[in-house]
């Protein structure tokens, strides 16, 4: 058997490869067969198609690379590269290529087609409808754009017009890949629970051992109280991947919204070992060593969270919060002062910034914030307990009754509440205004 021939032999064991899912085999194979002939632009071509499935976007990048140095005009070469390209964040490279096809050959629908997801990810909403609408212009019915367009349109919120084009996905391709999956997180996100869960277990009972949506489910139960069937759905990725982290993490939360702390530090401590960036791990174990009373310990670990936060007003609130708890003022403030400028007209941001003002004893910005907090939320009984509370601090008692008067009308059982008016003298006046009022109205 010549060169020629053996190369040959080795791809087409590289094929049968792929097509039984080893992936890792195949690209022995592929590479055995490109050792001997490396001028076979198809060979490179379809080793970037294994390390999609591996998965590993950076050498696919490198393979379709190569490609396209042997044959540079291949459409489908480009495309590839351009997909990958996204997934990896590199969006402006992603862009090139797609225009390059268009140039090409206009009336290749992938080009824009996945252009709608490169867009999307860059936040450029309007680019990705264009997009969409030149794709249909070639391809009317196309699935795959509808599910694109359908992650545009979550981003923005429309959440009922994106389930309305997954939808359409499904009825055009009934086994579209995480089309379910993609329902099941709108539904979620609309608050409708029950519904999302259905979703998840459709996307499960097409591939029952997706990684994604078994996680994904897992948090969902975690969320509604179901802790024993979360709990399967996590043991089930573990059963796949034993070290996975994100299972790890998600029995750790089960343990911690069960009150078992001691579990809840195991896994999260577990999840660190396997991966020490893993997003949320550090807040996670800080909050749990917090309910163990634990706190410089907790301080210490949600320090390290904070090195990697991001711009998640949820997530800023709960890490401002929690730093307030540990006693990191100053880190809280910062935290929270973020947080505000990325949403001004939240209540609770102004809120919790004001508390942090107060604990560091900067009295006037502590009321300035209580203030606009009650300004967005004029209900807000703990904003008017606090403010209360630091005009009492200033020595103003009778603006601290009026205060902690309005919270005890709104809140009349809490006790925090009901002993500072209890101090202020403010519990008597208001049964004695009440029973004046009973008396007129009698």
């Amino acid at each position: 058997m010549n060169d020629w021939s053996e190369a040959e032999r080795h791809a087409e064991q590289a094929g049968e490869l792929y097509q039984s899912g080893r992936f890792d085999k195949a690209v022995e194979e592929l590479r055995s067969a490109i050792a001997i002939n490396p001028y076979n632009a198809s060979w490179h071509f379809n080793l970037a198609l294994t390390y999609e499935m591996i998965p590993d976007f950076d050498q696919a990048v490198a393979c379709y690379r190569r490609a396209l140095s042997l044959e540079p005009d291949d459409v489908n070469a480009l495309n590839g590269l351009g997909v990958d390209l996204t997934r990896l964040g590199r969006h402006g490279q992603a862009l090139e290529c797609f225009e390059r096809i268009e140039r090409i050959d206009p009336m290749f629908e992938p080009c824009y087609c996945n252009r709608i997801i490169t867009y999307t990810e860059m936040g450029d909403h309007d680019q990705a409808e264009t997009m969409f609408y030149l794709a249909r212009q070639i391809e009317p019915v196309c699935p795959l754009c509808l599910y694109n367009i359908s992650a545009s349109l979550y981003e923005r919120g429309e959440f009922r017009r994106a389930i309305s084009c997954l939808q359409q996905t499904l009825k055009l391709d009934p086994n579209h890949p995480h089309a379910h999956a993609r329902i099941a997180e709108t539904c979620w996100a609309m608050g409708q629970i029950d519904r999302a869960e259905r979703h998840y277990l459709a996307e499960l009972r097409a591939e029952p051992g997706c990684v994604e949506v078994l996680l994904d489910l897992g948090d969902l139960l975690t969320e509604k109280g179901e802790f024993d069937e979360a709990g399967e759905k996590l043991r089930r990725v573990l059963e796949q991947v034993p070290d996975h982290p994100g299972a790890h993490f998600g029995l750790g939360k089960v343990a911690l919204k069960q009150g078992r702390f001691y579990a809840a530090e195991e896994q999260f401590r577990l999840v660190l070992r396997i991966d020490r960036r893993y997003p949320g791990a550090h807040q996670a174990l800080g909050e749990t060593l917090l309910r163990m009373g634990r706190r410089r310990q907790a301080g210490v670990h949600l320090l390290a969270e904070l090195r990697h936060a991001g711009q998640n007003p949820a997530e800023l609130l709960e890490m401002g919060q929690l730093l307030l708890e540990a006693q990191r003022t100053r880190q809280a403030n910062t935290v929270l002062r973020k947080l505000v400028s990325l949403q001004p007209d939240n209540p609770h941001a102004e809120h919790s910034l004001a508390v942090s003002y107060l604990l560091m004893g900067e009295m006037d910005e502590g009321i300035r914030h209580c203030r606009r907090a009650l300004k967005l939320k004029p209900e807000y009984p703990l904003a008017l307990y606090n403010l209360a509370q630091a005009h009492l601090k200033n020595g103003q008692v009778p603006r601290a009754r009026r205060y902690v008067t309005r919270a005890i009308a709104l809140s009349p059982s809490d006790q925090q509440i009901r002993a500072l008016a209890g101090r202020l003298g403010v519990v008597g006046f208001w049964g004695n205004l009440k029973a004046k009022i009973f008396r007129r109205r009698r």
